[in-house]
């Protein structure tokens, strides 16, 4: 399998609350996500990407298959948060996931259609940076399997790293956040041992250890019910050890939801 790295890797949080509109009288309590945000997504789009990769943990899942929106345009809004005045619109060019599908079943692995009115919030808030930002190219949104075996995440991410390279220059945003419990009153409640999950996983970014996030507890991540991981993993994978221009930016939970935010790779660095 050749691999041919994304010209830039991110991890991006979701909560829409870190875009400024929707944040308000709160947005200055999660500013560091915000102004990580805004260099990530920059940093995409002074790369030399055509296609850009974004796997989110809300878009509609498969049991056993990646999940592909095959639609020549994506479009999504914040009204289910109040705001329908915020949209996103990217064109998709319908040869990477074609493309994709068939390189995927080569390497036995699934990539399936998924149907969905309007884009998860895991894919439209970092799209909201991105199309702020200014990048032009073409958004592939991508799900994952509801089961996975050991290891798949990452010899999918190899997968998307051989297909992709063969389109030209490419660029992959990993979305998830970390903990939902780490505060009282939060999304999951709160779990006392929730905070161990988000120490663990900043330092495997912070010290540019993703191979290693295999050695986070299962029952761990279960507690501080994080949706970061697979993200993260099919990452890993993708740059296939090559982390050129890693970057760490920010990490902070103000709200009970642990934001993260790094470059992972940037080959222009």
């Amino acid at each position: 399998m050749a691999i041919c790295a994304p010209s830039v890797a991110v991890l991006m949080c979701h909560a829409p609350i870190v875009i400024p509109t929707i944040g308000r009288s709160r947005a200055g309590d999660c500013l560091a996500s915000t102004t990580a945000m805004v260099e990530a997504a920059h940093r995409v789009a002074a790369s030399d990407a055509r296609n850009l990769i974004l796997i989110s943990p809300h878009t509609p899942r498969h049991p056993h298959a990646y999940g592909g929106i095959f639609t020549p345009t994506l479009r999504g809004g914040f009204s289910a948060f109040g705001y329908p005045e915020l949209t996103c619109s990217f064109p998709q060019d319908p040869e990477v996931l074609d493309a994709l599908s068939h390189c995927s079943r080569q390497h036995g692995i699934k990539v399936a259609a998924v149907e969905m009115d309007g884009l998860d919030h895991g894919a439209l808030v970092p799209l909201w940076f991105l199309q702020e930002a200014g990048f032009k190219g073409s958004v592939t949104i991508l799900g994952l399997p509801w089961e996975a075996d050991a290891g798949i995440h990452a010899r999918f991410g190899m997968v998307l790293a051989e297909t992709l390279g063969e389109l030209g220059p490419w660029a992959l945003v990993a979305s998830g956040d970390m903990s939902h419990a780490l505060k009282p009153g939060g999304p999951a409640g709160f779990d006392p041992q929730a905070h161990k999950f988000d120490e663990a996983l900043v330092a495997c970014v912070r010290e540019n250890r993703l191979t290693d996030l295999s050695s986070i507890e299962p029952l761990l991540r279960e507690r501080a019910a994080e949706d970061v991981v697979d993200s993260l993993e099919v990452a890993s994978g993708a740059m296939d050890g090559d982390t050129h221009g890693h970057r760490f930016l920010s990490y902070e939970g103000p709200f009970g939801v642990g934001y993260l935010v790094a470059i992972l790779r940037e080959s222009r660095t």
